[in-house]
């Protein structure tokens, strides 16, 4: 009798071992920063909650990103993740034209001769 109320013992501290080891829900960390301008925006799907969708088409740098799920996500299955791009800014680059290309016809308004030594 001593043996099996032992063995229920065990068996019950077993289950409850099992029972209550419970992973802790899934954090998704932002991305390794792969270059300085990595960009990560919030992906999120319908029936997100208002939290995520004020976020909607922010881009982060990667190391800056909020985690998810967001502290005031509502959502009891988070399904929101991150989109990447290679570099936050989105226009076009706007070193295309050469530093003092425009003024190349222009006439010059200085009237004095230089005073550095190298342009005497």
């Amino acid at each position: 009798m001593g043996l099996l109320v032992f063995l229920l013992v065990i068996a019950a501290a077993v289950a409850a071992y099992f029972w209550y080891r419970k992973k802790p829900a899934a954090v998704a960390q932002p991305p390794p920063v792969s270059n300085r301008f990595h960009a990560v925006t919030i992906k999120f799907h319908t029936g997100a909650c208002p939290a995520v969708q004020a976020l909607a088409n922010t881009k982060y740098l990667a190391k800056e990103a909020p985690r998810l799920p967001l502290d005031e996500c509502t959502v009891a299955a988070c399904q929101c993740e991150y989109k990447h791009y290679d570099d936050r800014r989105d226009d076009e680059d706007r070193r295309e034209e050469p530093v003092g290309a425009r003024y190349e016809g222009e006439q010059r308004r200085r009237t004095r001769k230089d005073r550095r030594k190298q342009n005497l």
